[in-house]
């Protein structure tokens, strides 16, 4: 029983830091994007490679 208790903390936890970092992430690319429209660069080749090399 405190296997199976245990189990689903893991699952809720991770779901809820999930779907936290997911809000972050989003909320970077948002404002980059914003910032690269601002400035006239329609890319943002460069920002998202970076989001994926960490």
């Amino acid at each position: 029983m405190r296997a199976i208790i245990d189990i689903a903390l893991a699952v809720i936890f991770s779901l809820i830091l999930g779907s936290g970092s997911l809000h972050i992430i989003n909320k970077k690319v948002k404002r980059e994007a914003l910032i690269k429209v601002q400035k006239g660069l329609p890319s943002l080749e460069s920002f998202t490679k970076k989001l994926i090399a960490k």
